[in-house]
């Protein structure tokens, strides 16, 4: 409850000192940050950017075309970024969908290349 307490009166006259002009040295800007901190909560920002990730590599995995190449999904605090590559630039934007309709995305940032020569070989729903 202590603790509690603390980050509530600390997160009420930080704003207001950083507005009146007040200047925070950086020895009391670290100290005010200990006491910010939340025990257990970097581990459960990483849980959630987990579970965000396993949420797009299974929507990848039912999609028959997606599936067949090497894409990574790297998240962090709920922003996601696509890595890889595939033959069409559809697919490129099908990825992007699937990350952004999964619960709890804040942003995507596509960084997947398209490479024309990956058609050969590949199973296509169109063919």
């Amino acid at each position: 409850m202590k603790n509690v307490c603390i980050i509530g009166v600390v997160s009420l006259l930080l704003p207001l000192l950083i507005a009146s002009g007040c200047k925070m040295n950086p020895e009391s800007q670290r100290a005010v940050t200990k006491k910010v901190q939340v025990p257990g909560m970097a581990e459960s920002l990483k849980a959630r950017d987990m579970a965000i990730a396993a949420a797009i590599q299974v929507s990848f995995a039912s999609d028959v075309e997606l599936a067949q190449n090497k894409l990574e999904i790297e998240v962090k605090r709920c922003h996601v970024i696509l890595r890889g590559k595939v033959p069409t630039d559809e697919l490129k934007k099908r990825a992007e969908q699937y990350a952004k309709d999964t619960e709890n995305v804040i942003d995507v940032v596509n960084e997947i290349e398209v490479d024309p020569s990956l058609k050969e070989r590949r199973f296509s729903l169109d063919e």
